[in-house]
């Protein structure tokens, strides 16, 4: 076996009449209709290049540093698609007679508009004859293309998808399996294959779990063809685009699929739900207004600043209370109106979300009272902090990873100071009080450039029909 090896084509990026060029056009969405085209969506220059140059070879990489497959040594003939999603994708004749070759998966990549600034969507169009996807599309919303991290990791999500991730071949796959009475749910999907219960069994550090959980909220797209973001929220196939670790459980599901071989040691570690316990996949995540898990879920609003779980900003508990009693099962405090978002995919339980103008890389300053904000800060917890105008709680701070060692520089001091897991830093200048809690290596140094967004990555996914099994006609020839 070796790396998965990509392709990708590249007409519908190439001709004008698929996308937008002007505003006021209206072009092709790629899923059947049409939308207006605005500003954000013209397709320039810089944007074809970052899609191009900078977020499909850096998304591509993180699957081929990945997973290993068997590498396809003839020319794959493409079907000619008369209806649904793959039928709206520009493919040269050649590729139905002569067919392609040179690589293990084959991407069409497109630009049109998408709505609610989806940044990407795809999925797989064909499979090879034992079942593995082969053909696939992506469309990418040039509103929201950024040459950032976020997009790279968003980017891998849908590749993700495209390769296998997606429930129809998780099903396929006799992967699949349903789970009754969890957490006051009448049944939940989970992902019972060998290889993903021993990871999931690793990553929460309980010996009795069968599976890693399926996403049941959201459309079509979102439910079941991502991990459940309660239990996973910043992993990468989590259905609310965030941080977007690469763990071991998408490495192990994918490794599942019978197509791929993970390649461990390569996979990323995620502090959400680590080495949690079992109480975390079966109980509530709150029980009469208390966590087991303050880390992970909060319980009230303090007022103060609070570290979203990704390290990325400030943000607040969000608690809400409904104008009727929530469901059994999202019942958390002992007002049973009260509980978390129900547009966030964690199932009403409360968690710190970021403001919008709160993000440790480019947010407002003048509203972070004692952060410094800067494309290498990352949110810190505070102990006591407290500045001129009073408590201040968690702050964002400047963030070197260099030799393996977290340094930090503070809001009105620029010293780097080193600041090992476990320990402190009380800082001066500005502060009058308080400490800054020196973080795990591995929550702010695996992934650092800034990311922004949050959007649902695959809502455009409800749309798409069931991928119908093609099987490739292949030539096996020589590739020279």
């Amino acid at each position: 076996m070796a790396p998965i090896r990509f392709r990708v084509f590249t007409e519908d990026l190439n001709e004008p009449s698929k996308h937008c060029t002007a505003e006021k056009q209206f072009r092709p969405d790629f899923i059947g209709g049409t939308l207006e085209c605005n500003k954000r969506d013209i397709l320039t220059k810089e944007k074809r290049s970052i899609i191009l140059n900078s977020l499909l070879p850096r998304a591509f990489r993180m699957h081929t540093d990945r997973l290993l497959v068997k590498p396809l040594t003839g020319r794959v003939i493409v079907p000619r698609y008369s209806s649904g999603v793959c039928a709206q994708f520009t493919i040269p004749s050649s590729h139905h007679t002569e067919g392609v070759f040179g690589a293990d998966m084959y991407l069409y990549v497109s630009a049109g508009p998408t709505q609610y600034s989806t940044l990407a969507w795809a999925t797989a169009c064909s499979q090879l004859t034992d079942g593995r996807p082969v053909v696939g599309v992506v469309n990418y919303g040039p509103s929201s293309v950024t040459n950032s991290e976020h997009s790279v990791r968003v980017s891998a999500h849908e590749v993700a998808h495209a390769i296998g991730f997606s429930v129809w071949l998780l099903k396929e796959r006799n992967m699949l399996q349903e789970v009754l009475n969890v957490r006051g749910k009448a049944k939940v999907l989970q992902v019972s294959s060998s290889k993903t219960v021993e990871k999931t069994r690793e990553h929460f550090n309980c010996v009795n779990a069968t599976g890693m959980e399926l996403e049941d909220e959201g459309g079509e797209g979102t439910a079941s063809s991502h991990w459940e973001r309660r239990n996973a929220k910043d992993e990468l196939m989590a259905g609310i685009s965030g941080i977007g670790y690469y763990t071991s459980l998408t490495m192990a599901a994918l490794e599942d699929t019978g197509f791929y071989k993970a390649n461990w040691g390569t996979e990323e570690p995620m502090s959400w739900g680590n080495n949690s316990g079992c109480a975390l996949l079966t109980e509530k995540c709150l029980i009469n207004g208390v966590t087991k898990y303050p880390e992970m879920f909060c319980t009230a609003e303090t007022g103060l600043f609070l570290c979203t779980s990704d390290r990325l900003a400030l943000g607040y508990c969000t608690t809400y209370l409904y104008t009727a009693e929530l469901p059994q099962q999202y019942q958390y405090f002992s007002n049973l109106k009260l509980g978390g978002s129900a547009y966030a995919f964690m199932d009403l339980c409360p968690y710190v979300q970021p403001y919008s103008n709160t993000w440790c890389s480019n947010g407002e300053a003048s509203v972070m009272h004692g952060s410094r904000v800067g494309p290498r800060s990352k949110c810190l917890k505070g102990d006591g902090l407290v500045d001129f105008m009073g408590r201040i709680g968690d702050v964002c701070a400047e963030v070197s990873c260099e030799k393996g060692e977290v340094s930090v520089r503070y809001l009105g001091d620029d010293t780097w100071r080193q600041c090992p897991e476990g320990s402190s830093i009380t800082p001066t200048g500005l502060f009058t009080g308080g400490k800054i809690l020196c973080p795990k290596y591995d929550d702010v140094c695996i992934i650092f450039d800034p990311l922004r967004g949050g959007g649902d990555v695959s809502s455009l996914l409800s749309v798409f029909p069931s991928i119908s099994v093609i099987l490739l006609v292949f030539i096996f020839i020589s590739m020279y």
